[in-house]
């Protein structure tokens, strides 16, 4: 099933791909033995910035005329930030003032201008800010520099199925407002292999599932907190949406004792230290929520920016 809903230009692809980072697959023969299925896992926790938000910043970046006014959580100000200075472009951005510190330190070692504002209030005050300089507002997940940056993520993930041999796979992808996840369905799709691919939300944060039920985004009310401080996001993008409802793609959902359990595992079996909302594609694979149909899965640990008890300093 191939999706014609949006493909990045090959301009845009090899910009991209130029300054990113390819990054590794990962197995584990012992954690394979445990589970008794295959598990390859792109650990985008050594990407620029530290997550895969970078590989659509330094395209959002390059396509802004003057400065780039971006708001978040914490990997993509970070990821804008390093993009802006990479391309000697002035950045503004804007983070919640619950930010994690060791985030809101990396955000400030980019140089960028920055902003501490209530996170209800982010998307609305970068509008403005950028209106008010005339800047272009990066948006981390509506702007389709963000969903093609993504899709460079795929066609990495697709070359390494392709690399071996034939098996039944499933690839598993975190899920907050949808641009990695649309990213990377758009580029599995538009490549001639049959692959499952599941689509991992917060339990206490489902807003694809939610506008699944309703047809449409919609903003939800979260059911509790979630230790995925980067999947806070309270509804789904939507070009994302449809992206993945025109994909045949499955929703599932986890709890954060499974995201804690992942993030252990990937520290110890693969040498990953990957932040929760990283750890969450894997959390689905613990929990069970991947069919037993698919003997190979593909796990995007998606970031790694968190700084674990027994760190030095």
């Amino acid at each position: 099933m191939v999706n014609r809903l949006f493909t990045p230009s090959a301009d845009d692809i090899a910009f991209t791909t130029a300054r990113v980072i390819a990054t590794q697959m990962r197995s584990s023969s012992a954690l394979d033995a445990r589970i008794g299925r295959t598990i390859y896992v792109k650990d985008e926790t050594v990407q620029h910035g530290g997550s895969f938000k970078f590989r659509g910043a330094i395209l959002g970046v390059r396509n802004a005329a003057r400065g780039v006014v971006a708001a978040g959580a914490g990997n993509f100000p970070i990821a804008v930030g390093l993009a802006a200075r990479a391309l000697r472009k002035p950045a503004c951005l804007i983070i919640p003032h619950d930010v994690p510190d060791f985030k809101r330190a990396q955000v400030e070692e980019t140089g960028a201008e920055i902003r501490v504002i209530a996170r209800s209030d982010l998307a609305a005050h970068a509008r403005l800010e950028a209106q008010n300089r005339g800047w272009s507002n990066l948006h981390a997940f509506e702007n389709t520099e963000m969903i093609a940056g993504s899709y460079t993520l795929g066609l990495e993930i697709v070359a390494a199925i392709q690399e071996k041999s034939a098996g039944s796979d499933a690839v598993v992808v975190a899920c907050g407002g949808g641009g990695l996840a649309a990213g990377v369905t758009l580029a599995l799709r538009s490549r001639t292999i049959d692959v499952a691919i599941y689509i991992v939300e917060p339990q206490t944060h489902r807003r694809y599932a939610k506008a699944r039920e309703s047809g449409m985004p919609v903003r939800i009310s979260p059911s509790g907190e979630t230790i995925c401080d980067a999947l806070q996001s309270r509804q789904i993008g939507t070009f994302a949406f449809q992206v993945l409802e025109t994909s045949n793609v499955q929703v599932c959902a986890v709890d954060d004792g499974w995201v804690r359990k992942a993030s252990g595992l990937l520290r110890e079996m693969y040498g990953i230290r990957a932040e929760p909302s990283g750890a969450l594609a894997m959390a689905a694979v613990l929990a069970g929520a991947v069919g037993q149909a698919s003997d190979r899965i593909w796990v995007i640990a998606c970031g790694g920016n968190v700084q674990f008890p027994d760190d030095e300093g």
